[in-house]
């Protein structure tokens, strides 16, 4: 039934009709999927308690039983092939950066860039805010020839922007309540298709926006400030203020149940481009580093 179901849902997904009832029914098939998995983890977790308790190796051995099939096929799915299943995080991913002031000198330089052009992409972290108006600029992509290749900014009085390519589409996201939110955008170049999610829940979507643009290899990420220029040249009045944490990128569109299990904690999973880890931040300008941990 469960793998009914999903493909229900990516059918759904990969024919990109806007209905209401479209709409509708693929919320209401992913509800669905998320309960059936949450049950099969429930009796995954009863069975394995049973076989400790009465030492009894029955499952050892020949076909696997069926619920693990389906945990090992919701594993790979949030943590990719190379993860093994781990939702533990390492030591050195347990921190947040705090921008507690809004200057031109601020920022974290991330350690990573991309080697050749992307056609798609997913940027989640975990922020926090009460600036308003405007928390500033969470993150920025800029390239030789380019410095709005990919931002997420929210500048004075104007609304959440994703910027690609120096084009924008207006994010209805609202976080200015000193709260810790999760945060997801995903874009494809096919037609310029975006989604934004606040906590695991979509909020807001289109297409149109830099179609059929590949993403520029070669550039440079910076956390907490907008570049006008290649990796400098910000701007106090852009700068992010607040704290960040979990800043992951992937080369692709992840689905809609994959960020809504990252957003609630049931799942880890590490960018492809970009992963969240104290050797991949480089921190400048008095930026803090305090231990955090979204998830507990």
């Amino acid at each position: 039934m469960l793998e009914s179901l999903k493909e229900r849902l990516e059918h759904l997904q990969r024919s990109r009709n806007s209905s209401l009832f479209s709409i509708s029914l693929r919320d209401a098939l992913q509800k669905k999927i998320s309960i059936l998995e949450h049950q099969i983890q429930e009796k995954l977790n009863a069975t394995k308690h049973h076989h400790h308790s009465h030492e009894e190796p029955h499952h050892g051995h020949g076909e696997p039983h069926h619920g693990h099939e389906e945990l090992r096929w919701h594993k790979n799915r949030v943590h990719g092939p190379h993860e093994k299943g781990h939702k533990a995080e390492k030591p050195d991913e347990v921190f947040r950066v705090g921008f507690p002031l809004r200057t031109n000198y601020m920022y974290v330089k991330v350690k990573r860039t991309l080697h050749h052009e992307i056609f798609a992409f997913t940027v989640c972290l975990w922020l926090k805010s009460s600036s308003a108006p405007g928390v500033g600029t969470p993150f920025s992509y800029s390239v030789p020839g380019q410095a709005n290749e990919l931002v997420l900014i929210e500048w004075g009085n104007n609304p959440m922007e994703l910027l690609i390519n120096d084009k924008a589409a207006t994010l209805p996201l609202a976080i200015h309540d000193a709260k810790w939110h999760h945060i997801c955008v995903t874009w494809s170049t096919r037609d310029g298709v975006w989604e934004s999610y606040q906590d695991g829940v979509r909020r807001g979507s289109g297409e149109n926006l830099a179609p059929w643009h590949p993403i520029k290899p070669g550039g440079i990420f910076i956390l907490g400030q907008e570049q006008d220029t290649l990796g400098g040249r910000f701007d106090a009045t852009q700068a992010f203020i607040g704290e960040l944490a979990d800043f992951h990128v992937w080369s692709h569109v992840l689905a809609p149940g994959e960020v809504y299990r990252l957003a609630t904690c049931a799942g880890h999973a590490h960018g492809d481009i970009v992963a969240w880890a104290e050797g991949t931040m480089e921190l400048h300008g008095g930026v803090a580093k305090l231990p955090f941990n979204a998830c507990h």
